[in-house]
């Protein structure tokens, strides 16, 4: 386990998400002191822009998950502040969760999985590095092995899904702000581990299939 612990994509996992996991409740609580929840409840969810501005500081393009974020969060503070609901705020979590669970579940299902795709846009940096992956991962074993993989992420972040869903609608606001994203980068977390797992075992078996450079995306991605 500590060798998996080291590994670059763990790394760079944890330092991407370290800012998700306690910045949202400091500046819920902060906020919260001298402004309505709704208010508080916005500028958590403001994270994702505070990233994609330091970014752009360092000189580099935010990243496309970023920005689906920024969109979403927009999208939930303007039907909250709309509806005068915060509902809309906390449930973005579950409702980001559910559809990107259905999308890797339904991938493996129609045999087009996500995780292969994403593999080759970050395991290699030009097109001809990417085709010869591809060429390599038509083998049946790679195949399948990208299938139970799309599966196995798209029930864990619909089950992710509904623990936010109870979570919204039972806690809170500051609880949920406080606790949801901890325990959803514990559970991402995990989930990348189960993943390096898996495919360490496969790849003892089938080494031609060569998977483990889908987890060597760089920490900068």
């Amino acid at each position: 386990m500590p060798s998996i612990l080291r590994h670059p994509q763990v790394r760079a996992l944890f330092a991407q998400l370290g800012p998700g996991i306690g910045l949202p409740g400091l500046i819920y609580f902060v906020v919260s002191r001298k402004a309505p929840v709704l208010v508080a409840l916005s500028a958590a969810s403001a994270v994702p822009v505070l990233d994609a501005v330091v970014r752009l500081l360092h000189g580099k393009a935010p990243r496309p998950a970023g920005l689906v974020f920024i969109a979403c969060a927009g999208i939930s503070v303007a039907l909250a502040v709309r509806l005068r609901s915060p509902m809309f705020i906390l449930a973005k979590g579950a409702a980001i969760s559910a559809i990107v669970g259905l999308a890797f579940a339904v991938s493996a299902a129609i045999k087009r999985p996500l995780t292969r795709t994403l593999a080759l846009r970050f395991s290699a940096d030009s097109a001809e590095a990417r085709e010869r992956l591809a060429e390599r991962w038509r083998h049946p074993k790679a195949q399948l092995a990208f299938q139970t993989l799309s599966l196995g992420w798209g029930v864990l972040l619909l089950a992710t899904a509904a623990q936010q869903g109870v979570f919204a609608a039972t806690l809170s606001p500051g609880t949920m702000m406080a606790v949801d994203p901890p325990v959803h980068a514990v559970v991402t977390a995990l989930g990348v581990v189960a993943s390096i797992v898996y495919v360490r075992r496969l790849q003892r078996t089938h080494p031609e299939i060569a998977l483990l450079p889908t987890f060597n995306a760089p920490a900068e991605a």
